[in-house]
C-alpha cells in the first residue's frame, strides 16, 4: 500500500510513473538558461558566521548545478561540531528563534532549527554523521559566490527527504551530468544512505532529467564535483 508519508515510497512512485511515460523535452535550450544570472542574495554568510565554515543547501544551492527557481529561505549546513557555536553566532547577530526542523524518517541524522531576522528566514541544519564531515572537504561555488554543498551531498540530502520539489530537482541536476560524474555522485551516494537500492534509483532520476532535456543538438553537461 502507497504511505505518503514514507520517503521509500514516494520515490518509487516518482521514478515508476516517470519511467512509464517517458517524457520528452521540449528543446529549452539548457546552455541559455545555466548562463542566466543567478539572483544576488541579500545575506552574506561571512557576516553572519563569522569563521564558522558554513555550506549552501536546500533550493539556493540547486541552482549551482542546475537553473534558478524560486525558494523563500536558506539553509545552512554546519558541522555537527560547530552547530553551537553557529547557534550563538545567529543570536549575537539578533536572528530570532522561530521553530525546531523536524526530518521525518530521515536516514542522515539530520536536525536543525529556523531563524528569521527583518524577513530573512534560515534554516541551520546539521548531522554528527560522516556524510556531513565530508561534504566540507569540497569547495564549490555557485555563480554568485556562495559556497555551496557538492552536488553528491546535496543529491544525499535530496533523495533522504523525496519531496516532490525535492525529486524534480534531482532529476534536473542529474539529467545534466555525463556518465562519469553521475557516477561519482552514485558512489557516494551509495557510500552514506544505507539504501541498496539507491545506485539504482540516482540511475533512474538522471534518465529522467536526460529525456526532459533531450534536443537534436544538445547533450549533457559536465559538471564539478
Amino acid at each position: 500500500m502507497f504511505d505518503v508519508n514514507n520517503p521509500k515510497h514516494r520515490r518509487h512512485f516518482f521514478l515508476e510513473r516517470g519511467l512509464r511515460k517517458r517524457p520528452i523535452g521540449s528543446g529549452s535550450n539548457l546552455a541559455h538558461l545555466m548562463s542566466l544570472p543567478r539572483t544576488v542574495l541579500p545575506i552574506k554568510p561571512e557576516e553572519i558566521f563569522g569563521d564558522i565554515p558554513v555550506l549552501v543547501a536546500g533550493g539556493v544551492a540547486t541552482r549551482a548545478y542546475a537553473p534558478e527557481r524560486a525558494t523563500k529561505d536558506i539553509d545552512f549546513v554546519v558541522e555537527h561540531d560547530r552547530y553551537a557555536d553557529a547557534i550563538r553566532s545567529l543570536r549575537e547577530r539578533n536572528f530570532t528563534k522561530q521553530n525546531d526542523l523536524f526530518f521525518p524518517n530521515t536516514s542522515l541524522g539530520l536536525y536543525g532549527e529556523a531563524w528569521l531576522k527583518d524577513g530573512q528566514e534560515i534554516d541551520l541544519i546539521s548531522s554528527p554523521q560522516e556524510w556531513c564531515k565530508q561534504a566540507f572537504r569540497g569547495r564549490i561555488a555557485d555563480q554568485t559566490g556562495l559556497r555551496v554543498i557538492p552536488l553528491a551531498y546535496l543529491v544525499l540530502m535530496k533523495y533522504d527527504s523525496a519531496r516532490v520539489i525535492d525529486q524534480a530537482d534531482l532529476s534536473r541536476m542529474l539529467g545534466q551530468l555525463n556518465d562519469e560524474n553521475l557516477e561519482h555522485v552514485v558512489k557516494v551516494v551509495k557510500r552514506f544512505s544505507g539504501d541498496p537500492s539507491i545506485a539504482d534509483g540516482i540511475r533512474q532520476y538522471a534518465q529522467l532529467g536526460r529525456w526532459e532535456l533531450e534536443t537534436n543538438d544538445q547533450g549533457v553537461l559536465d559538471h564539478g564535483r
